[in-house]
């Protein structure tokens, strides 16, 4: 398998599905620039990926926003000048909330909105018109959820997001088609990362809700899983693949989810 790039962005890069991510591009023969909020944990992300490769590729960390358009178009810079232009983008980054549609404050759908979607087409729109410009090919990943087909309570604005970052990958795929460049989703389900873990939701009654509705017979995935499919969306085996989406799930979407606000006890009745 050869990835169509040897430059990539991968968003949301300083732990779990980010990082794991990034490491296996990193395996497969790809230089990548860790875009995450925080300084340090993208820093400590590339140390750690940088030791594991040995010098075969490099990481590169990048503090930033992905809702700011100048950030991402300063880590496009900073990935062309380490690695050249950057042929694979993984839009990765996403935030979650889980809070009833009666007590959800609207700076706080915005918020999701933003960074779930607003920060993934800034990033699409910003490396789609260099490699137009450059007359290079390219793959976009735009990692979603499972949420975007099978939604829950208490999670109205993250399903709208990741739904509407699926339409989104569609029309990005049939307009940059022509020029060369994929864009696909992949839909993870419940994946154990130190966030979902400490969210609750690979734990306790959310695990045993997982485990029934899980086909494959385990309550969730890891990033590793997560990771090869999208490595297999930025290689030439995925030559012909563009507009679909991936669920990475153990079959979950076959099943539908249960309420997370109910297991988690947060929905709260309304007042006649």
């Amino acid at each position: 398998m050869k990835l169509i790039s040897d430059s990539a962005i991968v968003t949301g890069a300083g732990q779990g599905i980010g990082m794991g991510i990034a490491a296996r591009l990193m395996r497969d023969g790809a230089n990548v620039l860790l875009f995450g909020r925080t300084q340090e944990k993208v820093e400590a992300a590339a140390r750690e990926l940088n030791q594991s490769m040995e010098g075969r590729t490099r990481a590169v960390p990048f503090a930033g926003n992905v809702i700011h358009a100048e950030d991402v178009a300063k880590a496009l810079e900073v990935a062309t000048r380490e690695f050249g232009l950057p042929g694979i983008l993984v839009n990765n980054a996403g935030t979650a909330t889980l809070r009833p549609i009666i007590d959800l404050p609207e700076e706080e759908f915005d918020l999701v909105m933003d960074i779930n979607l607003k920060g993934p087409f800034l990033f699409t729109q910003a490396l789609a018109k260099a490699l137009v410009a450059a007359k290079q090919p390219g793959s976009i990943v735009n990692i979603s959820s499972l949420n975007q087909m099978a939604v829950t309570d208490g999670a109205a604005h993250y399903c709208a997001s990741k739904a509407g970052l699926a339409n989104f990958s569609k029309v990005a795929a049939s307009e940059l088609g022509r020029y060369g460049i994929r864009v696909n989703v992949v839909a993870p389900g419940a994946i154990r990362t130190p966030l979902a873990e400490g969210a609750g939701l690979t734990t306790g009654a959310m695990e045993r809700e997982f485990l029934v509705r899980t086909p494959l017979g385990k309550p969730c995935g890891e990033p590793e899983d997560v990771a090869k499919v999208v490595s297999f969306l930025c290689s030439d085996l995925a030559s012909w693949i563009t507009g679909d989406t991936l669920a990475v799930d153990g079959g979950n979407h076959i099943r539908g989810l249960h309420s997370y606000a109910d297991t988690l006890g947060i929905t709260r009745p309304v007042e006649s």
